[in-house]
């Protein structure tokens, strides 16, 4: 093999290690519109809970979980949600492992 093959096969080699990566990454973002109740009118995405929270400090609702429809004033009472069970066990098998995840490859 020459120079240029050698230096072209270390850039694929590079830039394949790079694009793989995050596959092993998860990656939550938002999986509903925002949300347009005029009770709040700022909204943050939670990634861990999978859902939107209010953050306007002028509503009532301030730091509320939104989900179907419905403000949960805590964690905890949106997790006692069976709907959001339900959803919340669906997102979580869609972000798991990447490619590759708990695979290893050994020579013969």
């Amino acid at each position: 093999m020459n120079l240029t093959q050698k230096a072209m096969l270390g850039v694929s080699a590079v830039a394949m290690a790079t694009a793989l990566t995050g596959c092993g990454q998860s990656t939550s973002y938002p999986r509903t519109a925002q949300p347009t109740d005029s009770q709040c009118r700022d909204w943050e995405w939670d990634s861990s809970q999978g859902v939107y929270r209010c953050d306007d400090s002028s509503s009532s609702y301030y730091r509320h979980y939104y989900y179907g429809n419905s403000y949960y004033s805590s964690r905890s009472a949106l997790q006692k949600n069976s709907s959001y069970s339900t959803y919340k066990s669906s997102i979580s098998s869609k972000t798991s492992s990447g490619f590759g995840k708990g695979s290893s490859i050994s020579g013969g």
